[in-house]
C-alpha cells in the first residue's frame, strides 16, 4: 500500500513540470510567421485543403504557445505543444474542409503565445471555393457521399496543391 501512495507522489511532482509557465509570469519573446496572411487560388467544392505556416522564434526566451483558435468550426488546427527555442522554428497546420462553404471566404487564425508586444497573433487565409459546372451538390450531398466512401477520392488530381501568394510584408512580434 505504501508503494502505490510514492507511486502517486511521484506522479503528481512530475506531472507539475510538465505544464505550461502562467502566461502572465512567464518570459516574453518575439515570434515571426512567415506568409501570415495568405490568398488561395480557388479550390472545389467539398475539397479540402492544408496550410503549414512555419512560425520562429526570434528573441532570446523559448516561445510557448498557448492556444490557436480558428475562426470556424470547418477549421482543424494542430501546433506545437512544446516550448520553440531560440531561433528554432514550429508549424502550425491548418486543414480546412470546404463542404459547407461557396464563394468568397476568410479566415482568421489566433495564436495565444508569450510574444512581446501582444499575446494574441493572427494569421489569415482567404479563398473562393467553387462548384462543379457540371453539378451542384449541397453540403449534405456531399457528407453523405464521403461518409460512404470514407472520405477518399472527393477530386479527381490535387486540386488544393496548387499554392498560394501573399502580399510583400514580413511580420515580427
Amino acid at each position: 500500500m505504501k508503494n502505490i501512495y510514492w507511486l502517486l507522489l511521484i506522479l503528481v511532482i512530475t506531472s507539475c513540470d510538465l505544464r505550461k509557465p502562467d502566461l502572465d509570469t512567464v518570459e516574453r519573446t518575439k515570434m515571426e510567421i512567415i506568409d501570415p496572411e495568405r490568398h488561395y487560388y480557388p479550390i472545389l467544392r467539398g475539397s479540402e485543403l492544408t496550410a503549414a505556416y512555419k512560425l520562429f522564434n526570434r528573441g532570446n526566451e523559448p516561445l510557448i504557445i498557448y492556444d490557436v483558435q480558428a475562426s470556424c468550426g470547418c477549421i482543424e488546427v494542430d501546433f506545437p505543444t512544446g516550448s520553440i527555442g531560440k531561433d528554432n522554428f514550429g508549424f502550425i497546420t491548418v486543414d480546412y474542409d470546404s463542404a459547407k462553404n461557396i464563394g468568397y471566404v476568410e479566415f482568421y487564425i489566433t495564436i495565444l503565445a508569450n510574444t512581446e508586444k501582444d499575446v494574441f497573433t493572427t494569421i489569415k487565409f482567404d479563398l473562393n471555393v467553387v462548384t462543379s459546372p457540371h453539378y451542384t451538390q449541397d453540403y449534405e450531398e456531399i457528407y453523405l457521399e464521403r461518409r460512404k466512401e470514407n472520405l477518399g477520392g472527393e477530386v479527381d488530381g490535387d486540386l488544393t496543391q496548387q499554392g498560394y501568394y501573399i502580399d510583400d510584408t514580413r511580420t515580427v512580434r
